[in-house]
């Protein structure tokens, strides 16, 4: 896939392309219930769709249909996921540490200060996590994950259209909560397919160089 062919991609990111990306194929539709029946495993089937999303991300980015081929091999869809995962919580910890003193501070007088910390430090991991994640994704290089910078500059050079893939994706994600209506178990499907939105608004918005510029843009 060129650079320029992707950037047009990002510049053309709509709901209607995102939202029916995850049900496209009947191979898309099978991953969707196949994802939901491994979250009845909770961590571990997580993991595994984490992965999953990571490795449907990768062949949109070398253009290699078809897009969703099952979570095999497990064991590398599991072992990407929790790379990521991994990455997740690295990225996370410094908002909860904060959050956890101020809980045991309160309501002394650094309470306050350590709870904005906490606040701004979740936004900042939040922020910066699509960025990191989406090339790695790409790239299957794990330094997009454990260097937040790179992944802060990365989410920074989508500038709108990565903002244009936050709405789509927190819509994608509020509308699976309509899957608790179905007993609850329909939640399980509508996430799966609310995060594969995720990752494919983020796929298409930021600006992914072609495979030949990757060890330029590794370097950074």
């Amino acid at each position: 896939m060129r650079e320029k062919e992707f950037h047009a991609q990002g510049a053309e990111l709509t709901l209607l392309d995102c939202f029916s990306f995850p049900l496209r194929t009947p191979e898309a539709r099978r991953d969707v219930l196949v994802g939901a029946l491994l979250l009845l495993t909770t961590l571990p089937g997580w993991i595994l769709n984490l992965g999953h999303r990571l490795e449907v991300v990768y062949r949109i980015f070398h253009d290699e249909p078809p897009y969703f081929r099952g979570f095999k091999p497990v064991l590398f869809v599991f072992k990407r996921g929790l790379t990521a995962w991994f990455a997740i919580a690295i990225y996370l910890t410094p908002s909860a540490l904060c959050a956890f003193a101020a809980w045991l501070l309160w309501p002394g007088p650094w309470a306050m200060t350590l709870v904005c910390v906490a606040v701004a430090a979740f936004a900042l991991a939040v922020f910066s996590l699509p960025g990191g994640m989406t090339f790695n994704a790409a790239f299957r290089d794990v330094s997009y994950l454990y260097r937040p910078d790179k992944a802060f500059r990365r989410a920074l050079e989508g500038r709108t259209v990565y903002l244009k893939a936050w709405v789509i994706g927190g819509t994608a994600v509020l509308l699976s909560l309509l899957g608790l209506v179905v007993v609850g178990i329909g939640f399980l499907a509508t996430s799966v397919w609310a995060w594969t939105v995720v990752g494919y608004a983020f796929s298409r918005a930021l600006s992914l160089s072609t495979r030949g510029a990757t060890h330029s843009s590794r370097s950074r």
